[in-house]
């Protein structure tokens, strides 16, 4: 061996030997540093697929007693993200005014300036807050919100099946029947100002409008047989009622809510779940008359059915019509032993699934931006519970809209104000 070379692998020994020493002393002096409470260094997190589609944002200066309603409106939402300052794309900072008034600065860029100021009223502050949310939502992603809505629905609180009125965060809510007897079938008018339902209060299924402002209600129909269901047009007066006075549940038109209906549907199947599409045009039933329940549109000017083939289970039923895409509409399935909710594309003719899981997914409703679902899950003990759940982001999971002190609650029907 010469010289160079000797000296040249003297060097690389030496240089390892140096390595070994710097990394033996960095992690003694990591050790000693931890173990006196120095503060850790923490790399970000690797951002998921989901959360590269929703919108990051903080909330500055806004106060304790309104982030947790923003906080828990855009975490329903799905397409915004809570982040640290420094990683949020805008920054909303809200202060409530007099007067049941909200203000929103809305800060962006870097460093962040703000870019716009929003105002917004209710009748309650939790309400001017909401509505300020979904002033931002229609802003930033050109959909209408859903904060501001109401959410008619049954609960089991008290012992018997009642209808209960809450906001559409379920953050307050109240009783609006006490019968003491099964009511059900719950659907708001289509101004918002009350309630079809059908209950047994009188001994038998009839059913009933409740006026949320003079609190009197009324009975729509009470004819021999079973009074199923109610279903007001979104457009017009015209009710679609389920009544079984000719035998079977058939399909009846009431031009108004106190006028005699008449009959559109002749047949010797059941038909049960009436369903309008927002322009009024066109009417969804569940039929059984090709021996299980499937999902048929109905001619308002000759009572056929046509069956709507969704081509993923023998049994369809509670169909919901997108109120902003025709083309679309939500179901429920009867899958792998349980009950799902699916999507159907009138445009593809072809269904997706919603909801997964082992626990049962039933009575979807859309909301009034055409994007989210809320509907009733069961559980294999029985319990059931609101869930709502983001229809066009991939990945997004169902979160529940309310914990146990609400009872089991179920049949959801959705209103927002005009």
């Amino acid at each position: 061996m010469n010289v160079d070379h000797w000296l040249a692998e003297l060097r690389r020994i030496l240089f390892s030997y140096v390595l070994i020493l710097m990394l033996c002393f960095s992690l003694s002096e990591t050790t000693r540093l931890m173990g006196q409470g120095a503060k850790k260094i923490i790399l970000p997190g690797i951002e998921s697929e989901l959360a590269k589609k929703q919108i990051a944002y903080d909330l500055g200066a806004t106060s304790k007693i309104l982030s947790p309603i923003v906080k828990k409106a855009f975490s329903l939402h799905g397409g915004f993200r809570l982040s640290h300052p420094q990683e949020s794309r805008f920054t909303f900072v809200f202060s409530a005014k007099g007067g049941n008034q909200v203000n929103v600065n809305i800060l962006s860029g870097t460093p962040k300036s703000s870019v716009k100021v929003l105002s917004s009223g209710g009748n309650s502050i939790n309400n001017a807050l909401l509505r300020a949310c979904d002033k931002i939502v229609f802003g930033l992603l050109e959909v209408p919100g859903f904060f501001a809505g109401k959410i008619s629905y049954v609960s089991s609180l008290s012992g018997h099946k009642e209808i209960f009125i809450s906001d559409a965060l379920m953050s307050t809510s109240r009783p609006n029947t006490n019968f003491k007897k099964i009511t059900f079938n719950a659907s708001w008018d289509n101004q918002g100002q009350g309630l079809f339902f059908t209950s047994n209060r009188q001994l038998f299924n009839n059913i009933f409008y409740l006026d949320l402002s003079s609190r009197k209600i009324s009975t729509i129909a009470n004819y021999r047989g079973s009074n199923l269901s109610a279903v007001q047009n979104p457009r017009s007066s015209q009710l679609a009622l389920i009544l079984s006075s000719t035998g079977n549940p058939e399909v009846w038109i009431a031009p108004y809510p106190n006028t005699k209906p008449k009959r559109l549907t002749r047949n010797k199947s059941n038909e049960s779940g009436p369903c309008w599409s927002s322009d009024g045009r066109r009417l969804i039933v569940t039929s059984d008359s090709r021996g299980k329940p499937q999902l048929y549109e109905v001619s308002l000017s000759t009572g056929a059915l046509t069956r709507i083939a969704t081509n993923v289970s023998s049994h369809c039923t509670e169909a919901s019509w997108n109120p902003l895409d025709p083309s679309r509409i939500a179901f429920t399935a009867a899958v792998g032993g349980g009950f799902q909710i699916f999507e159907y594309s009138f445009n593809e003719r072809r269904s997706k699934q919603v909801t997964k899981g082992s626990a049962h997914g039933l009575q979807p409703t859309w909301l009034n931006d055409g994007r989210h679902i809320i509907y009733t899950e069961r559980s294999s003990k029985g319990g059931t519970r609101l869930m709502i759940i983001d229809t066009e982001l991939d990945g997004a999971q169902p979160k529940a809209l309310h914990g146990a002190n609400f009872g089991n609650c179920s049949q959801a029907s959705f209103y927002y104000p005009k």
